[in-house]
């Protein structure tokens, strides 16, 4: 499929190298005819399809802007998965430090000493979007805030963040803290695969804090998207003088979703607006192809010496593309394996390569991988083997 220009690039990573399978006619969409773009007004803006990391429309994707509390998607990203390794609890106590108390803008008014559990402070985080909150959880998950700082940016690198970097874990203004819209699509991409994001992220309010006078905060999201757009769940807003009204949205419409990022629009109506145009446009005009599943067997590889008589070839993360709407042709899918493999095998070993095609055309491709580990097996192993091969 010809993409043109700032249209469609795809996020993800290179292949390398038959049978065809599962041929079947599916819907896709012509490159020839090309959607009028979106009209947006803010500074920066991008539109990607999370399941195949297409990116299908960007307007100064990769300006470095400052990135208000949208910082807090990393904070929350980072808290998540500490959840989803073991190594904090919902409700584990956090202290609270005298430098998170004296952060200011928007909080939830910590006291110095207190201890509040782990899952109140990211509602705090994700509903109230709370400064003071995401200080304590950064101390908390990174031992200091400067610890916790350093592994943002040591994610941010890992995750291909190239204009991306990070000063607190809060968003306010600091020198050398910023993003592109570019670099936010990816963190939220990878964010939204996370157990428990979109939980926290789609709340509309919540009452579960204290408010230090015997009832409870009455904590309201500033993300109107909640309640506007249909199918809205997350992810989060932000604004400071220098950056404008930001915001990371997305939403899920008949198994399908879209994420955008806005940033440096003038004000709060423009930056929801602008999101609901790309979200809208892009429901609209594209839809999201399942070539394979997230570890489906797409081939079944001998193993030489191993302990078991063949390794599973998978695509590990799944193979989705975006294409567009309005045209039928047919989406065919070739799978190229190794013949066979010696043991041991590693989990992860290239085996091959799925290619996608279009009308004869090759749209994208994706490596097979080994699903499991296969350790050489034993003599006594190899030797009943070879005898099985004898007589049978």
């Amino acid at each position: 499929m010809q993409m043109n220009g700032k249209w469609i690039r795809i996020v993800a990573g290179a292949i390398t190298g038959a049978y065809v399978v599962g041929c079947a006619n599916v819907t896709v969409w012509a490159a020839e005819v090309r959607p009028a773009p979106p009209t947006v007004s803010a500074r920066a803006v991008e539109l990607m399809d999370p399941a195949s990391g297409q990116v299908l429309y960007a307007e100064h994707a990769e300006l470095t802007l400052p990135m208000a509390s949208l910082t807090k998607v990393m904070t929350l990203f980072l808290a998540l998965k500490s959840l989803q390794q073991g190594t904090i609890r919902l409700d584990e106590p956090v202290p609270v430090s005298e430098a998170a108390y004296r952060i200011g803008g928007s909080q939830i008014w910590l006291e110095p000493g207190e201890m509040v559990t782990v899952e109140q402070l990211l509602k705090a985080v994700a509903v109230g979007s709370a400064n003071d909150a995401a200080y304590a959880l950064g101390e908390f998950l990174g031992g200091s805030e400067p610890a916790f700082v350093a592994e943002m940016n040591r994610t941010a690198e890992r995750l291909g963040m190239r204009h991306t970097h990070f000063a607190n874990a809060h968003g306010l203004n600091m020198p050398d803290h910023h993003t592109t819209a570019g670099d936010m699509a990816i963190l939220a991409r990878a964010a939204l695969r996370v157990p428990g994001l979109l939980h926290y992220t789609s709340l509309w309010e919540d009452r579960s804090i204290r408010n230090g006078k015997g009832g409870t905060l009455w904590l309201i999201n500033h993300n109107r998207l909640l309640r506007q757009y249909p199918g809205a769940d997350g992810l989060k807003t932000g604004y400071t003088r220098e950056a404008g009204y930001c915001v990371v949205a997305t939403a899920q419409r008949a198994g399908e979703r879209m994420l955008a990022v806005v940033l440096g629009a003038p004000t709060s109506k423009i930056r929801f607006a602008d999101a609901e145009t790309l979200m809208t446009w892009g429901f609209q005009h594209f839809g999201t192809v399942s070539v394979a599943r997230p570890n489906q067997t797409l081939g079944r590889i001998p193993v030489r010496q191993g302990a078991v008589r063949a390794v599973r070839a998978v695509v590990p993360g799944g193979f989705y593309l975006t294409l567009r709407k309005r045209e039928t042709k047919d989406l065919r899918a070739a799978v190229r394996l190794v013949k066979t493999v010696t043991a041991p095998v590693e989990r992860g070993k290239p085996l091959g390569e799925i290619v996608a095609r279009l009308g004869g055309r090759v749209v994208s491709r994706r490596t097979l991988v080994a699903a499991t580990r296969v350790p050489r097996a034993h003599w006594l192993g190899r030797a009943i083997r070879y005898w099985q091969r004898l007589v049978g």
